[in-house]
C-alpha cells in the first residue's frame, strides 16, 4: 500500500506552485485567518489601496471557509470546507474538522482505512485555501504570508512550522501575528476618524464574545497601541442557532448590557462586530444602541486583511506603521544585552529587541572570554525602569590564558516571559578543540 504522506505531498506539489511557485512582476502578501471554526484569506496587491478578501462561491458573498477537510469514498480526491461538508451530507465521503485542535491532540485520525497525521491534514486544508488566491488574483510569487490566530502559543506555533515544511514554503517568508495585533494593523490603515478614540473589536464565536479594546498613548513617540481583551461567556454563538425568540430577545438585552459598559463615559470612534452569527437579527436594540454617535461595521475579513497589512508592513513599511507601536501579550518587553569590552572600551551589546513577537525572536553571537565562568545579561524593560542582571554560570568551563575560549550563544524567547538561553564551547581554532560543553538556562523576563 503507498504511504499516504507520499500523496498529500504530491497533491500539494502539483498545485500550490500554481499559486507560489513562480516569479512574477507584480508582488502579493497573503493574511491567512485560520481558528477551528472558520478560515479567512485575503490577498495584498503591493501598491493597490487595500487587501482583497477570497470568496468560496460564485457569487462572491462568502469568505468563511470552514475549517473542514474531506476525503470522497474510494477515492484519493480531496475537498475543503464547505464542499467537503456538502459531500459528507450526500454520504459521498468523510471530514475531519476543527483540524487545529486535533493537530495539538497529536493524534493520528482514521479515514477510512487509511490513519493521517492530524498536521499533514491541516497541511491540506491551508494548500486548498492558498490555492483560492490562484483564481482571483493575477499573481503566481507571493512575497510574505502571515498566518494569524487567536492565540499563537508554542505548540501552536510548532504546528504551523511543521504545517509549512510540508507545504515546501520558504521559512522566510511566513510570519506569524495573534488576533489582536492583526485587528491593530487593520485599524491604523483606516481612515483616522475611525480610530481617533478608542475602537472594540466584538468577535462572536461559538463559544463566548470577545471584546477587543484598542487604546493608543499619543504622548509617547511613537505612539503605543494597546488592545485589552474582555470574554464574555454569556453570549455565545452556539445559543443562537436555532434559537426562539424570548432567547434571542434575552442574548439582545445581554449584549446591551455589555456595550453599554463599555461605551458609557468613554470616547469610542467605532465599533466592528465580526461573526456569522451576528448576520441575523436578533441584536437591534443592541445595535440601536451601539450606532449613536459612533460608526459600526460588521465582516468576517478583519483579521484576515489585518494580516495582510502586517504583510505588507513587512516587505515595504509605512509611515503609519513606523509611526506607531503595537505591544500585545505576545510582544517582548524588555530589551536584553550584555556589557563587553570592544577596542578596549565597555560598550553594551544589544541581543534581542523589546516590542517583538516572542516567536520571532532569536539572536546567536559568539563571543571571546577571559577566564570568565559567568555571563551577566542587562534586561530593560521597555519603561527603562527597574534595569535588573541574570547570571548564567559556565560551570567546568576550560579556563585558558590569553582571551583564547570561544563560546558561541543563542537565545531565543519560549514564551512571552521565557527567555531561553544556550552557551557552547567552541574551541579556539586550530589551537584548541571544543571541549564539547553546553549550557543553558531559562530566564524569567518579568
Amino acid at each position: 500500500m503507498p504511504d499516504y504522506r507520499e500523496t498529500i505531498k504530491e497533491t500539494i506539489k502539483d498545485t500550490i506552485k500554481d499559486s507560489l511557485g513562480k516569479l512574477s512582476k507584480q508582488r502579493i502578501v497573503l493574511g491567512f485567518d485560520i481558528s477551528d471554526e472558520y478560515s479567512v484569506i485575503s490577498y495584498y496587491m503591493l501598491g493597490d489601496n487595500e487587501p482583497k478578501t477570497a470568496t468560496v462561491t460564485p457569487d462572491g458573498e462568502d469568505m468563511c471557509i470552514p475549517t473542514v477537510i474531506g476525503k470522497s469514498f474510494n477515492e484519493n480526491v480531496w475537498h475543503f470546507g464547505s464542499q467537503a461538508i456538502e459531500m459528507e451530507q450526500k454520504k459521498e465521503g468523510m471530514t475531519v474538522d476543527r483540524l487545529l485542535e486535533k493537530a495539538r491532540a497529536g493524534e493520528n485520525i482514521q479515514v477510512e482505512m487509511q490513519y493521517y497525521d492530524p498536521v499533514d491534514l491541516l497541511a491540506l486544508f491551508m494548500k486548498k485555501c492558498f490555492g483560492l488566491v490562484g483564481l482571483v488574483a493575477p499573481v503566481e510569487k507571493v512575497a510574505a504570508i502571515v498566518i494569524t490566530v487567536d492565540k499563537p502559543d508554542e505548540e501552536t506555533m510548532n504546528i504551523f512550522k511543521k504545517a509549512v515544511d510540508i507545504l515546501r514554503i520558504k521559512p522566510d517568508k511566513i510570519y506569524f501575528q495573534s488576533h489582536s495585533e492583526s485587528a491593530y494593523y487593520y485599524m491604523i490603515n483606516q481612515p483616522r476618524e475611525l480610530w481617533n478614540h478608542n475602537v472594540l473589536i466584538c468577535h462572536l464565536k461559538s463559544d463566548c464574545l470577545v471584546i477587543r479594546t484598542m487604546k493608543k498613548n499619543v504622548h509617547t513617540s511613537p505612539v503605543v497601541v494597546l488592545m485589552e481583551e474582555n470574554k464574555f461567556r454569556n453570549v455565545r454563538g452556539d445559543d443562537l442557532i436555532d434559537a426562539p425568540s424570548p432567547v434571542k430577545k434575552q442574548k439582545d438585552n445581554e449584549l446591551w448590557t455589555i456595550m453599554q459598559g463599555f461605551c458609557e463615559g468613554n470616547y469610542i470612534s467605532s465599533i466592528y462586530l465580526m461573526g456569522k452569527d451576528f448576520e441575523g437579527d436578533w441584536w437591534k436594540e443592541s445595535l440601536n444602541y451601539m450606532s449613536k454617535n459612533r460608526r459600526v461595521f460588521m465582516g468576517n475579513n478583519l483579521f484576515s486583511k489585518g494580516a495582510a497589512y502586517g504583510a505588507r508592513e513587512i516587505i515595504n513599511p509605512t509611515d503609519v506603521g513606523g509611526n506607531h507601536v503595537f505591544l500585545g501579550r505576545e510582544k517582548v518587553k524588555a530589551n536584553v544585552g550584555m556589557n563587553v569590552i570592544r577596542d578596549g572600551a565597555e560598550v553594551y551589546m544589544a541581543l534581542l529587541d523589546a516590542g517583538k513577537n516572542w516567536y520571532d525572536t532569536r539572536h546567536e553571537c559568539d563571543l571571546i572570554l577571559d577566564r570568565e565562568e559567568v555571563l551577566t545579561f542587562v534586561i530593560t524593560p521597555l519603561n527603562g525602569k527597574n534595569v535588573r542582571t541574570a547570571q548564567m554560570y559556565l560551570t567546568g568551563i576550560p579556563l585558558r590564558n590569553g582571551k583564547s575560549v570561544r563560546i558561541h550563544l543563542t537565545l531565543y524567547m519560549k514564551s512571552e516571559r521565557k527567555l531561553i538561553v544556550t552557551a557552547e564551547d567552541r574551541g579556539f581554532g586550530e589551537f584548541f578543540e571544543s571541549s564539547g560543553l553546553v549550557w543553558n538556562t531559562e530566564i524569567m523576563m518579568e
